[in-house]
């Protein structure tokens, strides 16, 4: 019986998941749709204001052009954009950036890089 439940309870956490539309457990998904997404742009300010702040990076004219999601203990957002960053002489520059957002929205950036 105890086995039964198990398999029940993994069953609806694995089509949950894919109702929400997020993603797979354990992997990153592609979501082109959340480009445009309001919640998205004010993940990728965040980390262009954390990379101005830590790597003195300032960044202007940011156009995002990907976004993956993981869904974990709350959903890590795996965003690509590129900008131009002002302080290296209007040098295009791509960046990546790893944002953990817990299910209460507190975010925290996990990793945050330009090339």
């Amino acid at each position: 019986m105890l086995k039964l439940i198990t398999i029940f309870l993994a069953a609806v956490l694995v089509v949950g998941s894919q109702s929400l539309n997020i993603g797979k457990v354990g992997g990153y998904t592609d979501h082109p749709e959340l480009i445009e997404n309001s919640n998205i742009k004010a993940l990728v300010k965040y980390a262009a204001e954390y990379l101005a702040s830590t790597d003195n990076l300032i960044l202007d004219e940011i156009k995002i052009t990907g976004v993956q999601t993981q869904l974990v203990n709350g959903i890590n957002y795996k965003l690509e954009f590129t900008a131009q960053s002002v302080n290296g002489h209007n040098k295009l520059t791509t960046c990546e950036a790893v944002i953990y957002e817990r299910f209460d929205s507190t975010r925290k950036i996990t990793s945050a890089q330009c090339n």
